[in-house]
């Protein structure tokens, strides 16, 4: 049995796709195979990923599929000891499976994540993410900062995984929240992957999923253990407070100003973010600049 699996979902990715396959080769750790889904994509991604040979298991859906749906068509393929995810955009520094193969072999944990590079659309560093959480029960710090970055996690394959292919914004938010809501995670703060911000991503325009999904996440959580209301009241309340804010970012988005100030006004004793957030809402202007900033870091 191979040691890791990595599922790469495709949908017209040829502008990335061979740097991102090239930091899969140029693993030090190289036990490993591509479960590489071709979400039925009309450019050249396929040529590009036939190329590289038998270490790329290449599947094409006969439709294009939801993303949560993609995901799940390829993790039914994958038998590794270990799943990891890599995005046809992003790309992984040499030592990343070396890394995490090391501490889940030796930790008791059921999933990893690392550190990341942020990058632009010319590869270019434009900032960098530092995990705060340490090893271990992480689920309270996920509900102040979530941190779980997607291209550097490896989740030990002995669990029912599969994305929620309802979410059109959130899958592996839900996903992963929910293992960390129940297992030890192992968390390493070295940056270990590239990450790509591109302001057409798939993120960006499902702005009206954003505080459905996450709020829905969190609903299930809380629902299913209801003692964590009573263990995590703060980190719960700033949880749905995000939701909120979410919820104005759409509203915003509409030009519904007023809708949006009134959703703030609910969460502005929260924490000094959300109360900043609500004076800023009465000033356009400075919203807009406030973030324009945060989308370059």
């Amino acid at each position: 049995m191979v040691v890791f699996s990595i599922l790469m979902n495709c949908y017209n990715c040829e502008k990335y796709l061979k740097e991102a396959i090239d930091s899969v080769f140029a693993q030090t750790f190289t036990d490993w195979e591509i479960i590489f889904i071709d979400n039925s994509s009309t450019d050249s991604s396929a040529e590009i990923a036939k190329s590289y040979g038998e270490k790329i298991k290449y599947h094409k859906t006969h439709k294009l599929l939801p993303l949560g749906e993609a995901r799940n068509h390829g993790l039914h393929l994958c038998e590794g000891e270990f799943l990891a995810f890599l995005d046809t955009d992003d790309l992984w520094y040499p030592e990343k499976l070396e890394t995490q193969e090391r501490v889940m072999r030796f930790g008791d944990y059921q999933m990893c994540y690392t550190g990341a590079t942020l990058i632009n659309k010319e590869s270019k560093t434009i900032g960098k993410e530092i995990p705060v959480a340490k090893s271990g029960y992480v689920f309270p710090q996920q509900l102040l900062r979530y941190e779980i970055n997607m291209q550097s996690v490896v989740i030990r394959n002995d669990i029912q995984i599969l994305f929620d292919d309802k979410k059109e914004f959130s899958p592996d938010f839900d996903l992963f929240l929910k293992i960390a809501s129940k297992h030890k995670v192992a968390v390493i703060p070295d940056e270990l992957v590239k990450y790509r911000k591109l302001s057409d991503s798939l993120t960006s325009k499902k702005i009206d999923r954003w505080w459905i999904e996450t709020r829905e996440t969190l609903d299930d959580i809380f629902r299913e253990n209801p003692k964590f209301a009573e263990q995590y009241p703060y980190e719960k309340r700033v949880a749905y407070a995000k939701v909120t804010y979410y919820k104005a970012q759409y509203l915003i988005s509409i030009g519904d100003w007023k809708g949006a100030r009134a959703e703030l006004k609910k969460v502005k004793g929260v924490n000094k973010i959300y109360k900043t957030l609500y004076i800023l809402s009465f000033c356009r202007n400075a919203w807009k600049i406030a973030h324009k900033i945060k989308s370059k870091i």
